[in-house]
């Protein structure tokens, strides 16, 4: 045995579909951060496959044949020598190779276990049963929402939903001295996985289910799902690299024989879509025989990241963070006996500039007016030197407070954005608030406590994904705020930020019978099993990232009309195209282009798909089924010196442009914000 722990590290890492085989690495730095103070580069990049940490260009986005290329998500394990007792761990720890030394013994290889499945329609709705989006509340009490495809009966754990209704892809175990094969998350791919000794153990019984098993496809233009995703090593490191699937939807009719309709922006029976998720595992081999296993991870799947750099107000780190240091004695330093300490110092760079910098970048994602984007470059531009309350006299009237009552939270306060479960306006978590508060009131630090590599890449992944508004979000969902769905007890071997996995007996599966069981349901113990945090999202996911471009708030406060965005770092609305900027031959700078919705449609006028008279509705495709077959045009934003031009250099760090869209027009003329409801004829 070995005396030295192990983890895998990212413990929850992002795939992102695309219709490409290609993929990119995701990224390792935080949006919003910046890497580089000469050059001005933002972190959030994806990384190029086959670097340490090279980002891409704009030319990454899409393959020679246009398609959109998937992000792939990496995975490292971390050696630490003591037990954790607190956060951050007094272990930095290191990262392990083949042919390391640990603890007098030589490492000959590491078997790697990934299982992906998608149960989204063996799940529950997003709304609770009186049409209102109610979030983890909707759990409370023992409660819960109405199923899903309720023509197959209401139970979740009837073997028939089991079955039909849930993409069951199987483990696939690969080794680290394996570089040069790709194993899928296919139906003629054998299902496999590294028992105990490391070894693998085929499984040629395991009841794989696909859509296609069970349904005809009454869209087959849309794609099959034959697949999941894949999965490799990295050559020359041995970490382990897995890529989702290809942005498809299957259609298929009811158990009555009802074909389904698409006329929601959440739940749309008889729609299977391709992302996934799933425990990653690891067996560590040494050279004396013997075997341990790793601390493991998990693996989502979802909708492309379209502005990788652009950070979000509140991220789910922010949310999984909060939950973790109010409920699980993450700090107890910062929050113990159920309130904050006063003396907390707040770190200017890791809690504060986070922040100013999600507001400061989301203003090319948006349509801002002069004054709004004028007062985000200002906060941008603050520094750990300067006197808070000289620079925001009056921060309670900047700042929206997350503690305060509905009634007291305007829409005129930052961050300007839509709240989720009966909030009108997204709020910063308690945890940020408090430590916005701390610095503001002088008791701050440049930077706080360093992170170890592992832990930091822990943080970094969860940065860079939607927090705040989970109606239901892009990546994960209110279930990141339940402290059920993780391990609790993290001191020791465990570590913090892990999701509390079901052990699987793959001993026990057999063919024709389901394998996967109902497995996690928010505010219940049951542990988590593949396919349980994906499940709550959208179904497909296409039709909510469709929809979430501009909306009044709901609920709405005294019949307000303002517009507001609901995802705009993950979901950009209106943005500057590239092909738009022209160049000044005397400054030697591109100046910016007029805005248009990111989403745009082809044609013009009546022609576009995305065309209407109601301002409410811009930014949009009107039928959500034109959306699915375009998807793939949506372009990207990237920052300008990422983007190389005609005249020998690139656009400047100061841009973030969109590239790369395949849109054919630019479809309507973009409105200012705020834009008021004031439809003038009939919507066409």
């Amino acid at each position: 045995m070995s005396n030295s722990i192990f983890r895998i590290h990212p413990a929850i890492n992002f795939g992102r579909v695309g219709n490409s085989d290609d993929y990119y690495l995701a990224p390792e730095t935080a949006a919003g951060e910046v890497l580089d103070k000469t050059s001005g580069l933002f972190g959030g990049l994806p990384i190029q496959p086959g670097t340490e940490d090279t980002p891409i260009d704009a030319q990454a986005f899409r393959d020679a044949s246009q398609n959109v290329v998937r992000q792939a998500a990496r995975y490292r394990i971390y050696a630490y020598d003591a037990l954790q007792q607190r956060y951050p761990s007094e272990d930095p720890g290191r990262e392990i190779r083949i042919g390391d030394c640990i603890d007098g013994k030589t490492i000959t290889d590491i078997v790697w276990t990934v299982h992906l499945a998608n149960k989204k329609n063996n799940n529950f709705k997003i709304t609770s049963s009186n049409g209102q989006e109610e979030g983890i509340d909707a759990y409370q009490d023992n409660a819960t929402p109405p199923l899903r495809n309720p023509s197959y009966g209401n139970d979740l754990g009837d073997a028939t939903r089991r079955t039909r209704l849930v993409i069951d892809a199987g483990p696939r175990a690969i080794r680290s001295t394996d570089a040069q094969q790709v194993i899928r998350f296919s139906a003629d791919s054998p299902c496999s996985h590294a028992d105990a000794q490391g070894t693998i153990q085929p499984l040629p019984d395991y009841p794989l289910s696909f859509p296609g098993d069970h349904f005809d496809n009454l869209n087959p233009e849309l794609g099959c799902i034959k697949s999941l995703g894949d999965l490799r090593i990295e050559a020359g490191t041995g970490r382990l690299i897995v890529a989702g699937g290809f942005g498809e939807a299957f259609s298929f009719v009811d158990a009555s024989g009802e074909k389904p309709t698409l006329k929601d922006a959440i739940d749309n029976d008889g729609w299977f879509d391709d992302v996934a998720d799933g425990p990653v595992e690891a067996v560590i081999l040494f050279d004396d025989g013997s075997a341990v296993s790793a601390t493991g991870a998990w693996f989502v799947s979802t909708d492309p990241a379209y502005a990788p750099q652009t950070r979000n107000v509140v991220s789910t780190w922010d949310d999984v963070f909060s939950t973790w240091v109010e409920e699980l004695a993450l700090i107890p330093s910062l929050f113990s006996n159920g309130q904050y300490n006063a003396d907390y110092p707040a770190s200017f760079n890791q809690d504060i500039l986070p922040v100013f910098h999600g507001a400061f970048l989301q203003r090319w994602n948006t349509s801002l007016p002069a004054q709004g984007v004028q007062g985000h470059n200002w906060v941008a531009a603050i520094k750990p030197s300067d006197d808070p309350k000289a620079k925001i006299p009056n921060f309670q009237s900047l700042i929206r407070d997350p503690n305060a009552s509905e009634e007291d939270s305007q829409g005129v306060k930052m961050p300007l954005a839509l709240g989720d479960a009966q909030k009108s306006f997204l709020s910063l978590t308690r945890t940020q608030y408090f430590l916005m508060m701390q610095w503001y009131n002088g008791k701050s630090l440049e930077s706080g406590a360093p992170l170890g590599a592992g832990e930091k890449l822990d943080r970094v992944v969860l940065e860079n994904c939607l927090g705040g508004r989970y109606s239901p979000g892009i990546d994960l969902t209110f279930i990141v705020r339940d402290i059920n769905l993780y391990q609790q007890q993290w001191q020791g071997s465990t570590g913090p930020l892990r999701i509390n996995r079901k052990p699987l007996n793959y001993a026990t599966s057999t063919q024709g019978q389901p394998f996967l069981d109902v497995g996690y349901i928010p505010l219940r113990s049951t542990q988590v099993e593949p396919g349980d945090l994906s499940k709550f999202m959208s179904q497909p996911w296409h039709t909510d990232y469709n929809s979430c471009a501009v909306h009044t708030p709901d609920p709405n406060p005294s019949d307000n009309n303002t517009l507001y965005w609901s995802w705009p770092a993950q979901r950009p609305v209106q943005v500057y195209p590239v092909g738009a900027c022209t160049f000044d031959a005397q400054r030697k700078v591109w100046n910016l282009g007029g805005q248009v919705f990111s989403i745009r449609g082809d044609g013009e006028g009546a022609q576009n798909g995305t065309h209407t008279n109601l301002p409410q509705n811009e930014g949009r495709y009107q039928q959500y089924i034109d959306f699915m077959h375009n998807w793939h045009k949506t372009g990207f934003i990237i920052q300008g010196s990422q983007i190389k031009d005609d005249q020998g250099g690139d656009y400047g760090s100061d841009k973030f442009l969109e590239v790369a869209s395949l849109y054919s027009a630019n479809g309507d003329i973009v409105q200012p914000w705020p834009t008021s409801v004031t439809p003038t004829k009939p919507d066409a």
